[in-house]
């Protein structure tokens, strides 16, 4: 598959799209997020022809950097451009590494980690209209053991999909996996625009979503964007895959497919809301007949509900709402609501029914706090009911590839999450805490905190609480300096620290964690959790 991710040159050719996913660096958000800017910021990625409107991307990307002018040397290749590139009237195709050294250190365990990841990716445009995107990386690695416990539960490197053992020997804590991701983009006339690809996507201003999350594994999709003036809409088609066979061999992993609308709206130079459906079915239904694409959620204007009602279809419905407030300069408020359903005399009624399942997020974020110029703080509060994103059929929950397609910790949670970030010339230094209470599931009860177990097997239909079954907490801790070697590709030297602790009334798991990078981050990896 081939995807249009952008790099930021003088003349942005194409439909090209940011490259910039990783929350650590986004040299553009301060300018996205001013008063009058009336930018989408809850739709990610960017498009770079709308974010020139608003910044001028060279400046933000280089700023306080000194580079060297050379047209073609390689310092200059090393330090600012692409290592290959290739510009015409007709079309342009630039070529980079990717690439991750991590050596590391887990003092309680003693146990040494490492990351060896090495690929590239290819970037372009053809013509006026159309720009491509596509990227393949392989990797070798053996993590911390809550992360390595983590796999091997879920058969799943988080964000990263399946892996293999070292010589397929189940206790190697060696694993080998590997990605691609791509896509490609046309725009049809003024307002239009359609993305074939394979990857991830988010909707939302936080740090994590409530509603669409770049989480979970890259999948198939389908994207067709309108653009009106204030108002922006998007509806995806996409094919999600269920980690689990239904019998022996070599048969495929269940299909499922998921339809996704959202609508933007800037109500005025401060204030955003957003609106958001979800439908996901599986492509087998109950009495083992083939399903497929149900053709009733072409229709990219419409709501799901009726559709269900008018076809008496059991697929999994959910709704959402995204708002953002533009405060100040310094100062966004922001926040989500995901209803997963909805009856109103049971919500009201005190009695905790196991179907209300519903979710919120409330935050901020802040630019050039205390007067500092480039320290961007973030903080954030993030809860979701038992048995939310769940369904009675797992194979037809909101997740892909055995990780949720929202908040990574599921449901039956409650989380605070605050980042600090602050850039001076070259360096970068992030401050992560997290402080999280959520109820586990027992081997025989779901208490809705795993949304991969049907939700039929609940204990109990009333006095639902967050934070039933197994209570557990959990804090983590990380701090990391890195400098930029190329922000074209965000090429940096890094080292970090992180403490973790995750306990109930019985156990508790500690980790520290020392490690040490040479790497090009340009992608979201979450580990906190």
């Amino acid at each position: 598959m081939i995807t249009l991710i952008s790099q930021f040159t003088t003349e942005a050719k194409g439909q090209r799209f940011s490259i910039y996913e990783n929350q650590q660096f986004q040299p553009y958000e301060k300018a996205i997020y001013q008063p009058g800017a009336r930018f989408h910021t809850s739709i990610r990625n960017y498009r770079v022809d709308e974010l020139k409107q608003v910044v001028n991307l060279d400046s933000v990307l280089y700023d306080g950097m000194r580079i060297r002018h050379d047209k073609q040397s390689f310092i200059r290749r090393l330090f600012k451009g692409h290592a290959l590139q290739w510009e015409t009237n007709a079309y342009t195709i630039h070529v980079n590494p990717l690439f991750n050294i991590e050596p590391g250190k887990e003092s309680i365990e003693g146990k040494s980690t490492f990351v060896n990841t090495r690929g590239l990716y290819i970037d372009g445009t053809i013509g006026k209209n159309i720009a491509f995107y596509t990227d393949f990386v392989e990797n070798q690695a053996s993590f911390p053991k809550y992360i390595d416990d983590y796999i091997r539960l879920r058969n799943v490197i988080p964000g990263q999909g399946r892996a293999k053992r070292q010589n397929y020997d189940p206790k190697s804590q060696v694993l080998d996996f590997s990605q691609a991701t791509g896509y490609v983009s046309m725009d049809a006339g003024q307002h239009f625009n359609f993305q074939l690809g394979h990857g991830k996507n988010f909707i939302g201003d936080g740090y994590r979503s409530m509603l669409l999350s770049d989480v979970a594994y890259s999948y198939p999709y389908l994207k067709l964007t309108t653009n009106f003036g204030n108002v922006k809409y998007q509806m995806m088609w996409s094919s999600m895959t269920h980690l689990e066979r239904e019998g022996s061999g070599d048969t495929r992993y269940p299909v499922k497919y998921a339809v996704i609308h959202y609508l933007d709206w800037n109500v005025g130079k401060r204030l955003s809301l957003g609106l958001f459906e979800a439908v996901t079915w599986a492509d087998m239904d109950t009495l083992g007949q083939k399903r497929g694409f149900d053709w009733h959620y072409a229709n990219p204007f419409i709501f799901f509900r009726p559709v269900e009602y008018s076809v008496g279809s059991p697929d999994n419905v959910s709704l959402g709402l995204n708002t953002k407030w533009i405060v100040a300069k310094w100062l966004t408020l922001y926040g989500q609501l995901v209803l997963d359903e909805f009856k109103a005399d049971e919500m009201f009624s005190g009695n905790k029914w196991w179907a209300n399942k519903q979710g919120f997020q409330i935050g901020l974020k802040t630019f050039d706090l205390f007067g500092i110029r480039n320290l961007r703080w973030q903080a954030e509060f993030n809860q979701a009911r038992p048995y939310l994103y769940s369904y009675y059929q797992p194979i037809q929950n909101y997740g892909h590839y055995n990780q949720e397609l929202a908040h990574p910790m599921g449901a039956n949670f409650r989380e605070f999450n605050t980042v600090m970030n602050y850039r001076y010339h070259r360096w970068n230094l992030r401050v992560q805490a997290v402080s999280a209470m959520y109820g586990n599931d027992t081997q025989d009860i779901n208490y809705g905190h795993n949304i991969f177990l049907p939700n039929k097997d609940r204990p109990y239909d009333y006095g639902h609480e967050i934070g039933q079954g197994i209570k557990t907490r959990l804090t983590v801790g990380d701090i990391s300096l890195s400098f930029m070697v190329n922000p074209r590709n965000n090429f940096n030297v890094s080292a970090g620290y992180r403490v973790r602790r995750e306990s109930t009334d019985t156990q508790e798991l500690d980790t520290k964690f020392l490690w040490f990078g040479i790497r090009t981050s340009l992608k979201n990896l979450y580990y906190d959790f």
